[in-house]
């Protein structure tokens, strides 16, 4: 398969991925409204592969993928083979210390739940982890393994099959009234995405009779650095949920599917303009060319805040009426819906810093200073903690606390690149305050129109996609990075 298909191709998978799982989390929230058993299957079905992403998800595509990149097929399965003992190992032990720590874990994780509720979420969480611990970090294996073959779509086809079966298991949960169900749909979930990578694997054969059985200490040692800078992300999420889990059975849903919604398009466009942005980077660092790569790198920073701006303006318009389509439904009744809202835009407002953290980390990334990934992290995950100690525990404190890590990390990231490259990005750093206080602004003037019948919800949507309409076509034929999308489109799309 070329690798114009693949792309799309992984694309289409990973867009398809990310909606399904906009599907379960309205399947739960339809079925079980805000209540505390919707918070307790939200944490069944997200710690899992939360955990894994936090102690193991940075780690494996960083060291795996380097050491598979251009191997023989055999050397690929051996250290396919190194890294799922090791994955197989420390997981299912991680898998049983949660089933023993079940009650402690949730009460970390939502402390809002409490009485009959908490002891079902426990139960969920510990019965589900036991399978879905070892299978999500051997399945992170195996896609670093098809990742280094350029083989992404399988990944995303995984994400893809994991989801449909949660659904499935949430629409018996609800059917049935057993929400044990919920557990058993992770497990075999887990599963079922693993024995679709593993067969995908297939065609690599078996490892060696002599190969080593473990990975070597350099590579774990790159490992747990990996681990330190992309696992404090992971924190971020968790934290916030259960400082908004504090405020009361339902506030853990409110947080998640606000989260979700309003992050998706951000992190479906960067996941495009990253790999076309490190492409040109990385080919004007090889051509010795440094005054290119650091005007390259301030283009893609200027196209990410352009397009978190236009994404988040067209999002806050269009929130009310996605709301109701997607959450209005069952035991979502206005009220519900209001507080979606409202948690969304706020969500929304914190894209332009988003989008410029996750620049500033690849770019960083791409010049190895993991270092100082981790030191803008840490700051942010202080901040955080910080925020969430000082500020009363009413709807909001999560959402601050939330905002108040990706400020301080941003400000530290932006700090050590400037450092790095001698080049501080005035104008993109103007543009950063400028687009987060227009989008502060635009959600206070829309804090009024948050849910007031079809016609208010349907003109808003109407002025979302009359600025998108507009302001897209002026990106592509403006904007430095929009040309590249646009002509790298172009030339998919049009060809014989």
């Amino acid at each position: 398969m070329s690798l114009a298909r693949v792309f799309s191709l992984s694309l289409l998978l990973l867009a398809a991925s990310r909606l399904l799982g906009v599907l379960r989390d309205a399947v739960v929230a339809t079925q079980f409204g805000l209540s505390g058993h919707a918070d307790a299957a939200l944490v069944a079905l997200s710690y899992p592969d939360l955990t894994v992403s936090l102690l193991w998800g940075a780690a494996v595509p960083a060291v795996m993928v380097p050491r598979m990149a251009g191997r023989t097929a055999q050397e690929i399965a051996d250290e396919a083979a190194r890294w799922s003992r090791l994955a197989l190992l420390a997981f299912a032990l991680a898998g049983l210390a949660s089933w023993l720590a079940r009650a402690p874990l949730l009460h970390l994780l939502a402390p809002g739940l409490q009485g009959a509720d908490a002891g079902l979420g426990a139960r969920l969480l510990g019965l589900g982890a036991l399978l879905a611990l070892p299978a999500g970090a051997v399945t992170m294996v195996a896609a670093a393994a098809l990742q280094s073959q350029g083989r992404l779509q399988w990944q995303y086809a995984g994400n893809v099959v994991f989801n449909l079966v949660l659904i499935g298991g949430l629409l018996l949960a609800a059917h049935s009234a057993e929400l044990l169900w919920v557990a058993a749909a992770v497990a075999c979930a887990s599963l079922a995405r693993l024995g679709l990578l593993r067969r995908a694997l297939a065609g690599l054969g078996r490892a060696s009779v002599g190969a080593p059985r473990w990975p070597d200490a350099p590579a774990l040692r790159a490992a747990l650095l990996a681990l330190a800078a992309s696992g404090l992300t992971v924190l971020y999420a968790l934290a916030a949920r259960s400082l908004a889990s504090a405020g009361g059975p339902g506030q853990l849903g409110v947080f998640q599917y606000a989260q979700r919604i309003g992050e998706l398009p951000l992190h479906t466009v960067f996941a495009v303009a990253a790999a076309l942005a490190l492409a040109r980077l990385s080919a004007a660092e090889a051509a010795g060319d440094r005054d290119g790569a650091r005007e390259r790198g301030r283009q893609w920073m200027r196209s990410m805040l352009r397009l978190a701006l236009l994404l988040g303006a067209c999002g806050m318009l269009a929130a009310p009426l996605g709301i109701r389509l997607v959450f209005g439904w069952g035991r979502m009744g206005g009220a519900a819906q209001l507080e979606l809202v409202r948690s969304m835009r706020w969500i929304l407002a914190l894209m332009p810093l988003q989008a410029a953290q996750m620049v500033l980390a690849a770019r960083l990334n791409s010049h190895r200073r993991v270092a100082d990934q981790v030191l803008g992290y840490g700051c942010g995950m202080l901040a955080l903690l910080l925020a969430g100690a000082w500020l009363p525990a009413l709807w909001w404190r999560g959402l601050a606390a939330y905002s108040a890590a990706y400020a301080v990390a941003t400000v530290v990231l932006w700090q050590r690149l400037a450092r790095s490259q001698r080049d501080a990005e005035a104008a993109n750093l103007g543009l950063l305050l400028l687009a987060c206080l227009l989008l502060a602004l635009l959600a206070g003037l829309l804090a009024p129109w948050a849910v007031r019948g079809w016609g208010a919800m349907t003109l808003q949507a109407a002025l979302a996609t009359l600025l998108a309409a507009v302001a897209t076509p002026l990106f592509v034929w403006r904007d430095p990075m929009g040309a590249v999308i646009g002509r790298a489109l172009a030339r998919r799309y049009t060809r014989q």
